[in-house]
């Protein structure tokens, strides 16, 4: 048995909540609280589906939709609002109780009481082998039986404790169970190997030996087993060809529908709903009455092929379908095809994230990866965009120039235009894209400098794409004799030869340009550092000088070769991430001058004991935000700000201590003017909203939020407009002394309890700034209402 009794518990925050004119049109709030997360994961896909009165609820792999059927709205509940984890496979409503309950892929129950969520977690930390997913539920006045990848659980919800487990696979084997159903008379149970039953009055359920395969049934997958108008239904999952069978009270025969079209697809739903009997497939769905003859079938509605998870007629009467694509389907039984609508809160296309850009106006995301290094995942999903709390996606499905290209992994945003941006593909070459218009330009090997592969001839490899300081877009070129090109203000383009300097395993990735314009691209699968300098861009053979570093001492020192990250600082200083630990080029114009050249470490303690900073640990990305800390996306512990000089660790994120939705962190990117950071992660895109934004020369636009301070405030205070990093002092009208500190970038927060542990009281206070010599100032105030 199961261990008993492990209960959580969650007040549900302020989630998402939208209204709506028909056709439904949903979209995000453009900004969160300093200090807050939130998702950017998609909703398209619809897993399960519920009916609470007034509401429908739908289960995305992401997390939860309640639609309000009264205001025609919308929220999104996920892992920021409180439920446990991702992957709800089930979801079912007690009516007697007043429950919401949610299954999930790991074993794990929530259960979501009015504006609260439990949840239940006794399966998932059981001590059992292999798969803990719940895949059905069925109600029974105070309890609720699971259906387990192991079994059957009981759980009493009245006092949310297991009471009993049943393995009922041979000799008491753990049994993956899809479906269950009671009847009068006996419990049946949908499984990988039959359709077992049991009697209800059996002294001892737990025991297998009460459990017992159908009789006049073939063994086989059983995937769904219920009951409609007193007729248990069975469906077996073959190969060939679902069957549905029938009993009705002596044997089972076919669900009379032979000849019916699309009938033998795999189901993936089959529910008794008010009256109807609804088969939901990819590519067909089906309603049938309470007799069991058909009353209408659907391969096609709102614009799209059938996709349907799963399917129920409300008492209402309306029609709700769960579907793969088109999220929420909403019409009416035996409606024209045309007549449903799909209801799909504004989000990206997929949970892939792999590279970003955010330009103060525009957050850009390159689903598309490199597997292992070097390798393709082919992605075809093109970039998306959020822009004013909307979401967009280009796709060659929308440019055809874009067809054949696969892979967009990194964005790189044009200095002065903020609409824009160049995306480069790791198959197929780079292209140019308009927040509004879309693709504009798009460069290969016909119309540039870019080559395929020279020992393949076959695609374009772009590692990364930066721009130097005359505005010239650079490119490194995995897998070609000419590593590096050029796009020059001009339009023309210019190529490099490596002299030898890259191997033929040996790939290219991201590039940066550093304060002298030397080009530094990074080799991840091993072979260090090139640096790159020309002499000018006149002709077409301009003379360069070029350097490999590597851990060698003179030339690198570098912890390894495998170079996985680099960035520049705002003091100029290029940090470079590898498999092996962290180091930094403090002067980098030395790096072409033909002189020992080697990076630093920076040491720090671990465990006591002194370690290279991040040595048992791959960087992904190392960002840096506009006080010039620093954000390193790691491999496998999640994501961590450090100070400037980075000997102190800020912040560090991770799934146990935020809505991480992985400690693969692929990428960090961040809006330079609000602050919020954006992780993308190999489970999805989310957003941190931070301290530090882009700090000026000048104080601009200083704007103190919020102002006042009402009565029980108790978030973050923010001045933002500042010049960078600098001295605020918070006084009261006489002078005294309340806070004093320093602006992160351009933004000084600051949590409202003064230098002596208080609030201050009702009143005026001034704000003072000033940078560090003391040239530009600026005062403001706030007001505190108490």
């Amino acid at each position: 048995m199961l261990p008993k009794y492990t209960l959580r518990f969650y007040a549900l925050t302020s989630q998402l909540f939208i209204i709506l004119n028909l056709p439904v049109a949903l979209s995000q709030n453009s900004e969160i609280a300093i200090g807050q997360w939130r998702h950017h994961l998609p909703s398209s896909a619809v897993v399960s589906l519920a009916e609470k009165p007034g509401f429908i609820y739908a289960a995305t792999p992401f997390g939860l939709l309640e639609y309000n059927k009264a205001f025609n709205s919308i929220r999104k509940f996920d892992k920021v609002d409180g439920l446990s984890d991702f992957g709800i496979n089930v979801i079912r409503y007690s009516p007697q109780k007043n429950l919401l309950f949610m299954g999930y892929q790991n074993g794990t129950i929530d259960v979501m009481q009015g504006e609260n969520i439990f949840s239940f977690s006794d399966i998932r930390q059981a001590n059992i082998m292999g798969s803990k997913a719940i895949n059905s539920m069925i109600f029974d006045q105070n309890r609720v039986y699971l259906a387990c990848d192991f079994g059957i659980v009981v759980l009493d919800i009245d006092r949310f404790i297991i009471l009993d487990t049943w393995f009922i696979g041979p000799q008491g084997s753990l049994l993956r169970v899809y479906d269950i159903q009671k009847t009068s008379t006996h419990f049946y149970a949908a499984t990988e190997i039959g359709l077992f039953r049991a009697p209800v009055n059996a002294p001892n359920l737990a025991d297998f030996n009460f459990w017992t395969r159908v009789p006049g049934l073939s063994n086989g997958k059983y995937t769904f087993v219920l009951t409609h108008n007193n007729i248990l239904l069975a469906n077996l999952s073959r190969p060939q060809g679902d069957i549905l069978y029938r009993f009705d009270g002596g044997s089972w025969n076919l669900f009379d529908q032979i000849g019916l079209d699309g009938f033998e697809l795999p189901k993936t739903s089959i529910r008794s709903v008010n009256g109807f009997l609804l088969c939901s497939s990819y590519g067909r769905f089906y309603i049938f009455n309470e007799q069991g003859a058909l009353f209408r079938y659907y391969d096609y509605y709102a614009d799209e092929f059938v996709n349907a998870n799963d399917a129920l007629i409300d008492k209402e009467g309306t029609l709700w379908i769960g579907d793969n694509r088109q999220g929420i389907i909403r019409g009416i039984p035996g409606a024209w095809q045309g007549d449903f609508e799909s209801i799909i809160p504004s989000g990206p296309v997929t949970n892939e994230s792999f590279g970003l850009a955010h330009n103060g106006r525009t957050l850009w995301v390159a689903p598309g990866s490199i597997i292992g290094i070097i390798g393709n995942a082919f992605s075809d999903k093109g970039i998306f965009v959020l822009n004013k709390g909307t979401w967009n996606s280009f796709t060659r499905w929308t440019f055809p120039a874009l067809f054949d290209v696969r892979d967009f992994h990194q964005i790189t945003t044009i200095p002065g235009n903020p609409k824009r941006v160049y995306a480069a593909a790791w198959l197929g070459g780079i292209a140019e894209f308009d927040e509004d218009q879309g693709l504009i330009n798009y460069y290969d090997h016909t119309n540039s400098t870019l080559q395929r592969r020279t020992i393949a001839n076959d695609f374009i490899r772009v590692g990364g794409t930066a721009f130097d300081s005359r505005g010239n877009l650079w490119a490194s070129n995995s897998g070609a004799e000419r590593f590096l090109s050029v796009r020059k203000t001009d339009g023309n383009w210019i190529s490099f030869s490596h002299n030898g300097n890259v191997g033929s395993n040996e790939v290219l990735g991201r590039i940066i340009v550093d304060n002298f314009d030397q080009k530094w691209v990074g080799m991840p699968n091993g072979g260090g550092i090139i640096v790159f300098k020309e002499a000018n861009l006149d002709g077409n053979n301009p003379s360069f000088n070029i350097r490999k570093l590597s851990t060698q001492e003179g030339n690198g020192s570098l912890p390894s070769t495998r170079v996985t990250a680099l960035a520049k600082d705002r003091e100029g200083y290029i940090w470079v991430g590898t498999n092996a630990g962290v180091v930094v080029f403090y002067s980098p114009q030395g790096a072409l001058r033909g002189q020992a050249f080697d990076a630093q470490s920076i040491i720090v303690v671990q465990d006591g004991f002194n370690a290279r900073l991040f040595d048992n640990e791959t960087i992904n990305n190392i960002f840096v935000d506009g006080s010039n800390k620093k954000w390193f996306a790691t491999l496998t512990s999640g994501a961590f700000l450090l100070s400037p000089d980075g000997r102190e660790t800020i912040r560090h994120f991770n799934t146990r201590n935020s809505p991480l939705p992985s400690n693969n962190i692929l990428d960090i990117s961040a809006d330079p003017q609000t602050g919020e950071v954006f992780f993308a992660t190999d489970r999805g895109l989310v957003s941190w909203r931070g301290f530090a934004i882009e700090g000026g020369q000048q104080h601009s636009d200083v704007f103190v939020y919020p102002n006042p301070v009402r009565p029980g405030y108790n978030g973050f205070i923010a001045i933002s407009g500042l010049v960078t990093n600098a001295r605020v002092k918070i006084t009261d009208i006489a002078g005294n002394l309340v806070y004093d500190g320093f602006a992160d970038g351009g933004q000084f927060v600051w949590n409202g309890v003064g230098v002596h542990g208080q609030k201050p009281s009702s009143g005026v206070y001034l704000v003072f700034s000033t940078n560090p010599d003391g040239s530009e100032t600026m005062v403001s105030k706030i007001m505190f209402l108490r």
